[in-house]
């Protein structure tokens, strides 16, 4: 059984062409680029390609395929400066063998600023895009994209979702706080701790079931998870670090350079840094914004969004706060017309209450992941000492 599996993994890969092989020589610029969707903007025509896609590729093995890439790579593109290169490639990778199905086929990013104060009631976890908690004593997904699947690996089980507050989901993190790490950060190893053990961690613990194994690429909240992600560092890039990479490697081996070799696709780390270049044909769309500071609906992309962020904090929190988790924000230059907002509890009002503290980070999590306990601990009290200093001023959130 498990050598058949192992001759029909390396099957699909032939036929792929994709997942091995050498990068060409050069790399030249992209002819035409694939749109990334907020999945919540996708029209009934677009979600019904991605449906009929996502079937295909489960009928074909891709999940499984995939599963096994993520699985046997595991302990290389977590908790190293791979992460944010090997998976930028491997969505990409699944996105590409998707359209050899369907031309018209992308993978859709979900835009978690939204939901992060209660992700379970969000329309993304429901029927009519990616399903919710699973039930009975096994936990299977019963509804949505992939309702009542089978998955193959490791081993025959139900597609499963175990989330991590029973019925509820524990709070995931803001714009706000991503703002202060995009603007603090300025290398790729601190940079990817701040994004890696929170933002991602909260999404993958949060939901649960398959989502917190090595085979999270199982469920389809994966994709759209780590499309997010990479957006997220799409920005950060467009930050002025397009090139930035730095940082510790797999174990024993150098820290990565933009010469080093992604694993499992041994293909150069700067062949996968600048989007519409070599394989990396595609970008993001800017997501129709409908949220509580806005009336109309209009298109916003995520770094115009956090712009918004920043000209609320200009305006509302006292300059040592700016200072501190800002320090790129003129305080002392408000935009036309503003006035700064008063800072106290009057201020928390808008969306019901401050900023949720983050969720703690369970250590088989930490472990599984071969996490520095320290260093996952430093990160999340940081982020938890962000929050409380947002709470204290009397910042109201944007969403």
């Amino acid at each position: 059984m498990r050598q058949a599996t192992l001759s029909s993994f390396i099957t699909l890969a032939a036929i792929s062409g994709l997942s091995i092989g050498a990068w060409a020589a050069g790399i030249s610029q992209c002819t035409s680029i694939t749109e990334r969707k907020e999945i919540r903007d996708l029209a009934p025509e677009e979600w019904s390609t991605l449906q009929s896609t996502v079937a295909l590729l489960r009928r074909d093995g891709w999940f499984q395929w995939y599963s096994y890439i993520h699985d046997t790579s595991f302990n290389s593109i977590h908790g190293t400066s791979h992460f944010f290169p090997f998976h930028r490639r491997f969505i990409r990778d699944f996105e590409m063998v998707g359209q050899r199905y369907n031309p018209r086929f992308a993978v859709p990013y979900w835009n978690e600023f939204k939901d992060y104060r209660n992700p379970a009631l969000s329309p993304i976890l429901s029927k009519t895009y990616l399903g919710g908690n699973g039930r009975g004593a096994d936990g299977c997904v019963s509804d949505g994209l992939q309702a009542g699947w089978t998955m193959t690996y490791p081993n025959n089980h139900c597609l499963t979702r175990t989330f991590n507050g029973g019925a509820q989901i524990q709070a995931w993190y803001t714009s706000e706080y991503t703002s202060s790490v995009m603007e603090r950060d300025t290398t790729m190893a601190k940079f990817r701790q701040d994004i890696e053990y929170t933002i991602h961690g909260a999404a993958h613990i949060g939901l649960g079931g398959d989502m917190s194994t090595r085979t999270s690429t199982n469920d389809m909240a994966f994709l759209v998870h780590h499309a997010f992600i990479d957006h997220i560092w799409t920005s950060w890039q467009g930050q002025g670090h397009q090139m930035t990479m730095d940082g510790p490697g797999v174990p024993g081996e150098p820290d990565v350079t933009l010469a080093s070799l992604i694993p499992y696709y041994k293909e150069s780390v700067e062949s996968v840094m600048t989007l519409g270049w070599g394989l990396m044909c595609y970008g993001y769309a800017a997501p129709v914004r409908s949220g509580p500071r806005s009336t109309t609906r209009r298109r916003r992309g995520l770094t115009m969004a956090l712009g918004d962020v920043a000209a609320d904090l200009a305006r509302t929190l006292p300059v040592h706060l700016l200072q501190k988790w800002f320090p790129d924000v003129n305080a002392t230059v408000p935009r036309p017309g503003a006035t700064r907002i008063a800072h106290g509890a009057k201020g928390l009002a808008k969306n019901g209450g401050g900023m949720p503290l983050p969720m703690d980070v369970p250590v088989e999590w930490v472990d599984m992941h071969g996490y520095d306990r320290h260093e996952v601990r430093r990160v999340v009290e940081e982020a938890r000492d962000f929050v409380n200093d947002m709470n204290e001023a009397g910042y109201a959130p944007l969403y």
